[in-house]
């Protein structure tokens, strides 16, 4: 029976490894010509539109997009992952007249002079069902230069509206972005969503090689043109894709807490020696771990983590031999990872992004008391109802002089200044009111959380992690985890600690401090 586990578990680890090889070949050819764009005025140099995603498919700078990111004669600027910069000019796009969603094939043409990094065309008639697809492209969410990769594979050949269906998850920014098959061929171009994550339409990019020369004309079709180009036939077959499993529960531990009044339960990662590493803001001061007493032995704001002591060691802890200088380079990106879930089967994801960071935004102090951008004293405008500038009788009309003896000349200063506090830090400001000077210390709360959106992309089962950003090194990777989810461990595809995931952070990613920090921070004990 052992032999026999033990063989099935090679053999998974052989399948993994073979399709992640295969992934990062395909991400090597198809990356660089993986762009960033947004409408561009050449004349004031300034950005026009939201930025989207495109492929470049020729060295002469012939782009693919959607035609809900573009409008014909308008000019874009080009974003290449290498820093290269161009401008390109939007050409044809088709929005049929009775529904402008579909086709949503659009080109471009970069006018910058030079030769560009492309991507080779494949061919949507030639997919199958449940055949690998990547994703490379650059949501808005996370605002980084360098795009996401995410995994993911077909599962409609063309549904009633023509488009092609994957589960490489998508939100706004990605539209117009790439799918490539595992060669790193483009198949289809990013267009729309539905509230599941598994559910991701793209425009099959066979239409773009039927209407190439319809496309060349800077113009809106509202029926398909009547200019054909042949298609052609894709020479090479591709396999199919077989799910990867996983026998790393034993790593992943419940922890039960009150905080604020409320019973919080989040996942936690065993080490050896009875420690428990997990998400700081969701462990309150008295946890139980797997229904066990434990004992908190230090808090890391920065990182958001918390180590944990159990009386016993937990069964197959996690050993942490050496820390590792550099846990995710660009040879990892793709490098399927699994991250196990206590009550449903193990998350498979791929390393997404290199390592970057996250500025304070969500997770800074909130004070409450807004001041409008204008000449003159800065002037409280606006006090937020049952905030802690509310509690400690702040009122419009209200100057603000200092926080914590800093003076502003700017409202901008004000909001910057604020940026600097986490909740539950407390601040000394200064006032004057009716030509009197006094002073408050008043403690800053959480922000208050905002209703989510109406856009498929903020309704996604779970939500985000309410603590999300203010991280100095993580990275990315397409798991679907719910926010009580994270704060376990996640592995590749071979068994190895690669970090703990922080928090779920928007549709398309979830977020994960690398195990070259978690070991620091276990090492600092």
């Amino acid at each position: 029976m052992k032999r026999s586990r033990l063989l099935v578990i090679c053999l998974t680890i052989i399948s993994a490894n073979t399709y992640g090889q295969n992934i990062h070949k395909a991400i090597e050819k198809a990356w660089p010509a993986s762009v960033r764009m947004w409408g561009y005025d050449t004349s004031s140099k300034q950005q026009m539109s939201a930025q989207f995603s495109a492929v470049v498919v020729s060295p002469q700078g012939d782009i693919l997009t959607a035609a809900h990111t573009s409008t014909p004669g308008k000019t874009y600027k080009v974003m290449f992952p290498d820093g290269k910069v161009a401008i390109a000019l939007a050409l044809g796009k088709i929005e049929m007249a009775d529904d402008p969603t579909i086709p949503d094939v659009s080109m471009m043409k970069i006018i910058t002079p030079g030769t560009w990094p492309y991507a080779e065309m494949g061919y949507s008639s030639s997919l199958k069902l449940n055949q690998p697809c990547i994703s490379i492209a650059y949501p808005e969410t996370l605002n980084q230069h360098l795009p996401g990769v995410r995994f993911g594979i077909i599962t409609s050949l063309g549904n009633k509206r023509g488009f092609l269906q994957s589960t490489c998850a998508m939100e706004p920014g990605d539209s117009g972005g790439p799918l490539f098959d595992e060669l790193g061929r483009v198949i289809g171009i990013h267009s729309a969503i539905t509230i599941s994550e598994s559910e991701n339409f793209e425009i099959p990019v066979d239409l773009y090689r039927k209407y190439k020369t319809a496309l060349a004309e800077a113009k809106k079709f509202n029926a398909l043109p009547a200019v054909e180009d042949p298609i052609g036939k894709d020479q090479i077959q591709l396999q199919t894709y077989t799910p990867i499993e996983s026998n790393t529960k034993n790593a992943c531990v419940l922890i039960t807490s009150m905080i604020k009044g409320k019973e919080e339960k989040i996942y936690g990662t065993a080490f050896a020696n009875a420690y428990v590493v997990s998400k700081s803001s969701m462990v309150g001061n008295e946890p139980l771990i797997n229904q066990r007493k434990a004992s908190i032995i230090r808090r890391d704001r920065e990182n958001d983590l918390v180590l944990l002591k159990i009386e016993a060691p937990l069964q197959d802890g996690i050993t942490l031999t050496k820390a590792k200088p550099d846990s995710i380079s660009f040879k990892q990106l793709g490098q399927f990872l699994v991250s196990p879930r206590l009550d449903t089967a193990n998350a498979i994801s791929v390393v997404g992004t290199l390592p970057f960071s996250l500025p304070r935004i969500n997770s800074t102090g909130f004070l409450g008391a807004s001041i409008a951008i204008k000449n003159g004293p800065l002037l409280i405008t606006f006090i937020r109802k049952n905030s802690p500038a509310a509690a400690n009788d702040l009122k419009v009309g209200d100057e603000v002089i200092s926080i914590n003896g800093i003076t502003f000349s700017k409202a901008e200063e004000f909001g910057a200044t604020l940026q600097k506090y986490w909740p539950n830090d407390t601040i000394t400001i200064s006032l004057k009111r009716e030509g009197t000077v006094y002073t408050k210390q008043i403690m800053l709360d959480e922000k208050p959380i905002p209703t989510p959106g109406h856009h498929p992309a903020e309704m996604f089962a779970g939500g985000k992690s309410y603590r999300r950003d203010g991280f100095t090194r993580l990275f990315a990777h397409d798991a679907i985890l719910t926010p009580s989810q994270c704060g376990g461990p996640v592995f590749d595809a071979a068994g190895n600690f690669m970090g703990i995931n922080i928090a779920r952070f928007s549709r398309t990613s979830t977020l994960v401090i690398p195990s070259e920090v978690v070991w620091a921070f276990i090492n600092i004990h």
